[in-house]
């Protein structure tokens, strides 16, 4: 059954276990400030921001929702987005293409380093990164 307390108590624990600030995370999915806190006071949490924040703690929502135990990261599905990203990728110039997978390969490096730091992996943000250099 579905308690939003439970939800907050989750969420919390995964910041704290990921080293992750609830500042850092709501930034990051574009939340308010306040959102875990109503959670935490029984107001119910739209699926949408639900996702926002799995994706963002890299686990599924089942999890945050107490329904599994595993952690598991969920499955790399490409995405349309993803294929649309791919389409635009080849449409470059061979020496754009060449730049964009550079630039990738050192986004990519740096987010390794990130999670070695930490110990925590944060979702990658690289296939987002590289479409905003698209658009």
């Amino acid at each position: 059954m579905y308690h939003s307390e439970k939800l907050a108590e989750n969420i919390r624990a995964e910041l704290k276990k990921k080293r992750i600030s609830q500042k850092e995370l709501l930034e990051t999915c574009e939340l308010g400030v306040n959102t875990i806190a109503k959670l935490s006071n029984g107001t119910d949490i739209m699926v949408k921001n639900l996702v926002k924040i799995a994706d963002a703690l890299n686990c599924s929502i089942d999890f945050l929702l107490d329904r599994e135990t595993d952690l598991s990261p969920k499955s790399n599905t490409i995405t349309n987005s993803d294929i649309d990203f791919l389409h635009k990728l080849h449409s470059l110039a061979i020496d754009s293409q060449d730049e964009i997978v550079h630039m990738t390969n050192y986004k990519y490096e740096q987010l390794q380093k990130k999670r070695k730091e930490t110990s925590s992996p944060i979702r990658p943000t690289l296939l987002s990164d590289s479409q905003d250099m698209l658009a």
